[in-house]
């Protein structure tokens, strides 16, 4: 990568679950463990913002939707997604079509911001690259009832020996 005169390199990881319409998870949602094991710097999130989620679960995007409001290049590709769910075909105004559409086709889902890694590939990188923050993580499978520490927590990260123990879901 430095023969490309790449100073360093930016990546995110998209915590947060998709459901399709049935509750049915389609996507899981990752903290970057991978990216946490390769020594990424954690940089913190990326911007909150309301994401539009189709019946199947994938996000329509803010560009998808751009498009066919301002009719550029690719707003017959975005809008026959809106179509595949139950959308008449665009007819005219495309502006009121998707007023009308938008909100009946897809749910608005709070999304916190993806979380964000980047490693430097070289000194002047390093030097510049803010101070890393810790590494998010998973909140532990079982709490005791006063919420206080993870229930069978023996301080070693581990449960107890008597503490049965969930699958993890990643």
């Amino acid at each position: 990568m430095r023969s490309f005169d790449l100073v360093g390199v930016l990546t995110f990881s998209d915590p947060v679950p998709r459901r399709n319409v049935e509750g049915q998870i389609v996507v899981s949602g990752h903290l970057g463990t991978i990216f946490q094991a390769h020594n990424g710097v954690y940089l913190g999130r990326g911007t909150t913002r309301t994401l539009r989620l189709l019946p199947d679960g994938r996000v329509l995007s803010d560009r998808a939707i751009q498009k066919i409001r301002s009719g550029e290049q690719g707003w017959k590709y975005a809008a026959a997604e809106l179509e595949r769910f139950g959308a008449p075909p665009v007819e005219r105004d495309r502006r009121s079509w998707l007023a009308e559409w938008l909100p009946q086709l897809t749910r608005p889902l709070k999304h916190p911001g993806n979380h964000r890694y980047a490693w430097p590939l070289n000194r002047t990188a390093r030097r510049l690259m803010p101070a890393g923050l810790p590494y998010p993580k998973r909140p532990p499978l079982f709490w005791d009832s006063d919420k206080s520490k993870p229930q069978g927590d023996s301080g070693y990260g581990s449960p107890a020996p008597s503490q049965e123990r969930l699958p993890a879901v990643y």
